[in-house]
């Protein structure tokens, strides 16, 4: 039989999870670009509001970013973490099928649904905290630009998240269960070659695109040497006009991932005089923008086992026959190839390195971080419109109210109990020895939150410059 406070957490999260599930279709409905998601920060600080928390909206600067704080006395402050941008590209209607729906964007990471089930458990915290007569801090904080690993940098170097005891994330993956494992670090810049615009049919020197392909001709040569370790990705941002018309510039967005943040870092530095090189051999001049640098998830057994401890005693999702026929659909449109398959089991997931990054990954190491998973079929995709489809669907608002539930009992728990944060934070402590940490590096603050259209049209400058 649940404690009564644990029975509190629970009524909470079942009281307010009709309004997370009209937020989750909310922020899919209107999917927003990063550094540009005004209606869901809007929407999502006037619904904390509406639940008693004093909201700080342009949070440290940033006008879609927000600090939403309720307290009741002394005790543990509890984060949790709200994202709301989009992928660009990636829109789909809410169909098994790819159906572009027309908008520039589309929730191919399900952040409408971390959204609404940060915000979520937040409140419902909250309101349990209440009924129990428990005291401490929740802060909800809603951090945009995830996608491009930003937003949360430059809310840490910001201030944003002092006095923050320990933070809950969430996320869609394939597995369902608590995760105590890395991810991917990642450094992500722009390479802007500039040369001289000329009639394409005469004029061969100083051509951009030249001083572009010649550098992603190279940086793949040494990657099957050199860098085989690592995971190098790029996009052509901008070629040039038409054929006659010599490029008088061509962008470059580079990112670099590997486990250790340190290999990641010094690869982007090998990276930025091969650039220079490039240009030279062309004619040509580059620049080099820092987006930012992030580190993967360092790993928190003492708060995992919370998490875990509370999700068994919920049990998984109760997808049912209809969720299971649209997941099926869906994964045989995405990846016709591959065998059907859910996980409909609970873990405490310890083993192995996740490939993606999270920009909560860099906050992890100076603030013990536990994260909720809820799965989606192995064959939809994340970044796939498959995964736009998918996130507007009643399966998933299961999956992320399973999510959503247990961070709610977690930290109720762990109001009641904080001697495990205090674990937490040993454990943190042991992890992060040996580590220089330094501050959290991100750029084109200016840019981001003056001019965001401008970084995502490709016609940014950005002063910060990566580290030699």
């Amino acid at each position: 039989m649940m404690a009564k406070a644990q029975q509190a957490a629970a009524d909470a999260w079942m009281t307010v999870e009709p309004e997370v599930w009209s937020m989750y279709r909310r922020i899919w409905g209107e999917p927003e670009l990063g550094m540009m998601e005004y209606n869901a920060e809007a929407w999502l600080s006037a619904w904390l509001a509406d639940h008693g928390f004093s909201v700080e909206r342009g949070a440290c600067g940033m006008p879609t970013a927000f600090r939403a704080v309720w307290s009741s006395g002394d005790g543990p402050r509890l984060g949790f973490l709200a994202e709301y941008d989009a992928l660009p590209g990636q829109g789909n209607r809410l169909e098994p099928l790819k159906a572009p729906d027309g908008k520039r964007a589309g929730h191919a990471c399900g952040h409408n649904l971390i959204a609404g089930t940060g915000a979520g458990s937040a409140i419902a915290a909250r309101h349990a905290m209440e009924e129990s007569e428990l005291e401490g801090t929740i802060v909800c904080l809603g951090t945009p630009a995830e996608e491009i690993l930003w937003g949360k940098i430059a809310m840490l170097r910001r201030g944003a998240f002092e006095g923050i005891d320990m933070l809950f994330a969430n996320h869609a993956d394939y597995q369902n269960g608590a995760v105590s494992r890395p991810c991917l670090s990642c450094v992500s810049f722009e390479l802007l070659f500039e040369g001289q615009a000329s009639h394409g049919g005469a004029r061969r020197s100083g051509n951009a695109l030249d001083g572009a392909e010649l550098f992603v001709q190279s940086m793949e040569r040494l990657r099957a040497h050199q860098f085989g370790d690592v995971v190098i990705g790029h996009v052509l941002r901008f070629a040039g006009y038409m054929p006659s018309i010599t490029p008088d510039e061509a962008r470059l967005w580079i990112t670099v991932r590997h486990e250790s943040f340190e290999r990641a870092r010094d690869v982007a530095r090998q990276l930025i005089p091969l650039a220079g090189d490039c240009a030279r051999h062309t004619h040509t001049r580059v620049v080099d923008m820092l987006i930012s640098a992030s580190r993967g998830y360092l790993a928190n057994d003492a708060l995992g086992q919370v998490l875990y401890r509370h999700m068994q005693e919920i049990g998984p999702p109760a997808w049912d026959d209809g969720d299971t026929a649209y997941m099926r659909s869906l994964a045989a449109a995405c990846s016709p190839e591959a065998d059907f398959a859910w996980d409909r089991d609970i873990g405490l997931h310890t083993e192995g390195c996740d490939p993606y990054g999270q920009d909560d990954g860099e906050a992890s190491w100076s603030i013990p971080l536990a994260r909720a998973n809820w799965s989606c079929p192995s064959g939809v995709l994340l970044h796939n419109w498959a995964m736009t489809s998918a996130s507007g669907h009643a399966s998933q608002f299961k999956g992320a109210s399973f999510a959503g539930k247990a961070i709610t009992m977690a930290a109720i728990d762990l109001i009641e109990e904080p001697g495990q944060i205090d674990a937490a934070k040993q454990e943190l402590a042991r992890r992060t020895e040996g580590h220089v940490i330094g501050e959290p590096r991100c750029g084109g603050f200016e840019v981001m939150t003056t001019r965001p259209e401008t970084f995502w049209d490709g016609t940014w400058s950005g002063r910060d410059r990566v580290e030699p």
